[in-house]
């Protein structure tokens, strides 16, 4: 039990080395709050300034779902409970709409930066993608957290890990989506802060 333990803690706690080049991105190409508030002509022109810190900070997002996504398939594996794989579902739901994000948004924010340089309009199609990116982000960090709680029910309902560790995944899982409701800040590093606890607990037992 502790080297499967062991080998799932890492697996939750390896996103940490490519969000730490996300940051580099993020702090090359000045994302702060400023940008994120911004109107959309001036996000798009602060993005062909910045297009390779932009992809810099967005690109680490793929290898982040697929080393989290492997690292819950194995915790549903060992743990071997209901709760642990329908968890596993709802993260995979959230990893979907995550990956529209990140693949059609980014993408299309590039291209819209281009277009926009040019004629000096933004394009619709533009907008709505932004609009659904909005959307779809909540939702990966809602699913993400549900299903962090889904799976410290699981730790409880097994007793094959320490319950401490099931009471945080649940109490984390459910503290994110109330700062995201209060503060209105979506940022989708908000879907990990579980799944670190959970990772480094791991490797404590």
């Amino acid at each position: 039990m502790t080297d499967a333990a062991a080998l799932v803690g890492g697996l939750l706690i390896a996103p940490v080395v490519f969000s730490a080049v996300e940051i580099v991105g993020y702090r090359r190409g000045q994302f702060g709050r400023e940008f994120w508030e911004s109107p959309l002509d001036a996000k798009l022109d602060h993005v062909r300034r910045h297009n390779s810190a932009w992809w810099l900070m967005t690109l680490p997002g793929f290898p982040i779902l697929a080393v989290t996504t492997a690292g819950l398939a194995a915790l549903a594996f060992l743990l071997a409970d209901v709760a642990g794989w329908a968890a596993f579902g709802v993260f995979v739901l959230g990893v979907a709409a995550w990956l529209i994000v990140l693949s059609v948004q980014n993408a299309t924010t590039t291209v819209a930066a281009q277009r926009h340089a040019l004629t000096g309009r933004t394009p619709d199609w533009a907008v709505a993608a932004w609009q659904v990116g909005y959307v779809l982000e909540r939702v990966w960090i809602v699913f993400a957290n549900l299903a962090a709680m889904g799976y410290g029910v699981a730790v409880l309902r097994t007793a094959l890990l320490p319950n401490w560790l099931g009471w945080a995944a649940i109490a984390v899982g459910l503290a994110i989506p109330i700062i995201v409701l209060l503060t209105r800040d979506g940022f989708p590093e908000l879907a990990l802060p579980a799944y670190l606890t959970l990772g480094v607990a791991l490797l404590m037992t």
